[in-house]
């Protein structure tokens, strides 16, 4: 099958947060609502409607929007709701892509049974807000890229189909802020050059943007060309597990330090165990207080389970990277290198990893009924008395705990 005869369909949960919260909540529809502690985790319509956006400052946003309302959020409620929407999808695309507030899915085969690729969207649209009540939006194209970039441009509730001859030209007067891999500071620089739409970004040869950006100036080179390789991973493996937040107030106490990016690290490591993986590699980001980002990784010598082996990795990479006397304002932790887990004999393991394994065991199964907050181990112990806990774990000032 040629590339251009597929249907790739991307479904986007419009304001997903802030849409829950109205949906739970019904004083606060046709409200600006804004989700997030600290700074904007998602906002309504409502409030976007005064430049509020996510990322954005709390102390910002409610200079801008005066009568928003801010809500700390739920996010074991935001990912049932995502699940149902999920299990609505998968009768029209069996085999899903999912994540927290949006999905990919191949439609090729599916959209003949309804008339074509925007009925299917209709329908799929109709049925998640019959079913769930929150709004979506649906993009279709020949590749997710385009299927991306179609479900933005119909934000919100809106359903748009990119006919594969009809590429170039629905692409070419688009921003090119809108195009995937574009951020603020590649947007910047390509403004300084005076390109603006993703039209202006084809005059740039293929050399040219690999010389300005390195290999991702080639990847950009196909993407304002409408081309884009990327497969799709049903139900698949994940290649990364992060988790990641911006403390409350900028820190560089050790123990508030160590005691956030052990907590990271278990929520991290608990989900990677939950599906059967090991892990063989940990990457460590920290971010200072005038914004300087530095990221390093660190291979481990085997493939593990256990926290406080790769914790000390942690420790060892934060030694690292944290070498200015400079308060830090945000951490994150990514593991990666997956392999599952075997089904090993014990007979022959030393008698501590075993018994790790089963204190590993204990523990997520405990907190697995209870919530995580059921136990707080290790370094994360300092953060008791300093932040708020739910059933869910700390409240923390941005929940990124979901990728």
């Amino acid at each position: 099958m040629r590339s251009r005869d597929r249907v790739i369909l991307h479904i986007d949960v419009d304001a997903f947060f802030a849409s829950v919260e109205q949906l739970l909540i019904p004083a606060l529809r046709h409200r600006p609502v804004i989700v997030g502690s600290g700074c904007i985790a998602s906002c309504s319509y409502e409030a976007r409607r005064f430049g509020l956006h996510a990322g954005m400052s709390l102390r910002r946003a409610t200079r801008l929007c005066p009568s928003a309302v801010c809500l700390p959020g739920k996010y074991p409620v935001y990912r049932c709701f995502a699940e149902h929407i999920w299990r609505v999808c998968r009768r029209y695309v069996p085999a899903l892509e999912t994540h927290l507030d949006e999905a990919y899915g191949d439609a090729t085969d599916a959209h003949r049974f309804y008339g074509g690729p925007a009925v299917l969207g209709r329908r799929l649209q109709r049925d998640v807000h019959r079913e769930v009540r929150l709004p979506v939006s649906i993009g279709l194209g020949a590749n997710r890229m385009m299927a991306k970039i179609a479900s933005a441009q119909g934000k919100p509730r809106g359903v748009v189909w990119i006919r594969p001859d009809d590429h170039d030209a629905f692409l070419a007067a688009l921003p090119i802020e809108s195009l995937p891999g574009v951020g603020p500071k590649t947007a910047e620089l390509l403004h300084d050059l005076n390109l603006r739409t993703i039209a202006d970004l084809r005059t740039l040869s293929r050399p040219s943007l690999r010389a300005m950006l390195g290999f991702r100036g080639e990847v950009l080179h196909e993407r304002c060309r409408g081309r884009d390789d990327q497969p799709l991973r049903p139900e698949s493996l994940p290649r990364t597990i992060s988790r990641e937040t911006t403390f409350h107030q900028p820190t560089d106490g050790p123990r508030q330090v160590h005691g956030m990016l052990q907590y990271l690290l278990e929520r991290a490591m608990r989900a990677m165990r939950a599906l059967g993986l090991l892990t063989r590699r940990v990457e460590l980001t920290i971010r200072y207080d005038d914004g300087t980002q530095r990221i390093a990784a660190r291979a481990l010598a085997e493939a593990t389970g256990d926290d406080d082996h790769v914790f000390r990795a942690v420790l060892r990479l934060l030694e690292r990277l944290h070498t200015r006397r400079v308060a830090l304002r945000h951490v994150g932790i990514v593991l990666s290198r997956f392999s599952p887990k075997a089904e090993r004999a014990t007979l022959f393991e030393p008698p501590r990893r075993t018994k790790a394994h089963e204190i590993y065991s204990t523990v997520d199964s405990i907190r697995a009924r209870w919530g995580h907050a059921a136990i707080v181990t290790g370094e994360s112990i300092d953060l008791l008395g300093h932040l708020q806990q739910n059933d869910y774990g700390f409240i923390l000032r941005t929940p990124s705990l979901t990728k």
